[in-house]
């Protein structure tokens, strides 16, 4: 495609995409879509935006742009790269070049992590006027989007701007303008936000590359927390590693973002330095290396480190040998008499472990066959949500909506998802509604089809047309609609005709 602008130095590649509607001229989200992309269903997505191979290939060849040079340098996913498995990175990486629909959120624990990034896009008020200075206009940069970095080194506190990440209108790209990004005065950043951005900058900075598993991860921090002396031989020493952390960031910083460690069980601190059954945010990551690593470190070194780990795999240890056999009859009688009462967890939890564990060093053949035996099925998962109370909750919730909504002419088109938007359960509800069969019938009725907010829109239009006495054109009405001959659906173009007469 001729004319398709080069991202600027750590631009977001959502930001090219309407940097390129605003030289066109074009107006409609839904064309935009189709110039770009040739879908008009595609979702538009600041932070990991899938197609990427549909966009690299919008360039010409001489200039030498991958996918995979987009997606490393114009989105925010070497955030999330070194912190997975190398298989998942992968996954993800092809997920994000493809031209297909892909749940990349999901996968790489964006969507359930414990850092909730910024409702709305930010923006600095001092790189914006030198933006507009050095190229006649702005642009949305990676780092300004990043939880946790809340500041420019050099201007002072990021701004929200009035665009959300994840707007309602789910296919339109919005640019970066002086309009939507005022001039403020800023106030200075935190030295927490100044760190964090300097090792932020670090992440995005990476190129693609072998990442470390969890296993390496797991690892490093053993061996992180006997370098600091707060291990007492294998045992780490999880109290000294909190008051490590709380002393080093404040516990105000901390609870911004919901890192304070607490007394109980879980805590995302203790897992740090257990065993990595998943994998956690960047910015836990760099809240305990900053905290026990020396100043003056650099995350390319951190990373280059543990990926050279090679942890040993887990071996049994042999089963003892020269048991008496009389006392390797006492242990396995009293083990019979136990788990045929309560079953093999129950009875390792109610005072028989030191049975269990005697008999695993000398005689584990015996036991896993007898365990197996005596297996008893869990309890059933009792539910801890009331899906029938939820679904009259959200339907009354849904009801309110529509007679709120039917009367304004100018609404939005109210799809299924322009309602699950208004829900404080939005995602619950859309992905449970094979156990919300009030919601299901509702959206079965309810739902604004394409062809009846056409009608709506060109009723809009009419009146108001009407109201200043002057005669019905075809083209005034569509045009006043947003719609073309094109786009019109069968039965909008029938009711302008045998309706309207136009």
């Amino acid at each position: 495609m001729l004319g398709f602008p080069l991202p600027y130095c750590d631009e977001l590649l959502y930001s090219t995409i309407a940097r390129y509607g605003i030289h066109s001229g074009i107006v409609s989200p839904k064309k935009l879509l189709q110039e770009v992309f040739g879908d008009t269903k595609i979702i538009a997505t600041p932070d990991l935006p899938g197609h990427l191979k549909c966009i690299a290939d919008l360039y010409p060849e001489v200039v030498g742009i991958t996918p995979g040079d987009l997606l490393y340098e114009h989105t925010l996913f070497p955030l999330y790269a070194p912190f997975i498995d190398e298989e998942r990175r992968r996954c993800l990486t092809r997920e994000l070049i493809a031209n297909r629909k892909s749940t990349v959120h999901l996968t790489a624990g964006v969507a359930a992590s414990r850092i909730k990034q910024p409702a709305f896009l930010r923006y600095c008020p001092g790189c914006i006027k030198e933006q507009i200075n050095l190229y006649g206009e702005c642009y949305w940069r990676r780092d300004w989007q990043v939880a946790g970095a809340e500041s420019c080194s050099v201007h002072g506190l990021l701004v929200e701007s009035d665009i959300r990440r994840h707007d309602m209108h789910r296919h339109l790209f919005q640019a970066a303008s002086e309009s939507a990004c005022p001039s403020v005065v800023q106030q200075p950043g935190s030295w927490q936000s100044d760190l964090i951005l300097n090792s932020v900058r670090e992440l995005l900075k990476l190129k693609s590359g072998s990442v470390p598993e969890l296993c390496q991860w797991s690892l490093w921090y053993r061996n992180l927390a006997a370098d600091n002396h707060l291990n007492r031989g294998t045992q780490v020493r999880h109290d000294l590693v909190v008051n490590r952390i709380v002393e080093f960031w404040g516990e105000m910083w901390l609870g911004q973002y919901g890192l304070l460690p607490n007394g109980g069980e879980p805590c995302w601190l203790r897992n740090m330095f257990r065993k990595h059954r998943k994998a956690f945010s960047y910015l836990e990551h760099l809240v305990v290396l900053h905290a026990l690593l020396e100043s003056g470190w650099k995350l390319a070194d951190v990373l280059r480190i543990v990926v050279g780990f090679n942890p040993a795999a887990k071996a049994f240890n042999e089963a003892l040998k020269g048991t008496d056999k009389a006392q390797l009859n006492e242990y396995r009688n009293k083990w019979l008499a136990v788990v045929a009462q309560h079953g093999t967890k129950r009875a390792r939890r109610h005072g028989y472990g030191s049975i269990y564990a005697w008999l695993y060093r000398r005689d584990r053949d015996w036991l896993m066959k007898i365990n197996e035996a005596h297996r008893k099925p869990e309890y059933e998962h009792q539910p801890k949500v009331s899906w029938a109370q939820r679904d009259r909750r959200a339907v009354r919730r849904l009801i309110d909506l529509r007679e709120q909504s039917e009367v304004q002419l100018k609404a939005p088109r109210r799809s299924m998802n322009w309602y699950l938007n208004q829900l404080e359960h939005k995602a619950s509800v859309e992905k449970h509604l094979d156990v919300l069969p009030l919601c299901s019938l509702f959206f079965a009725r309810y739902c604004e089809s394409i062809f009846e907010y056409q009608i709506r829109r060109i009723t809009r239009t009419v009146i108001h047309i009407t109201r200043d006495d002057e005669p019905l054109k075809r083209w005034q009405v569509l045009r006043g609609a947003g719609l073309s001959e094109q786009r019109l659906t069968n039965l909008a173009r029938r009711f302008i005709e045998e309706v309207l007469e136009i």
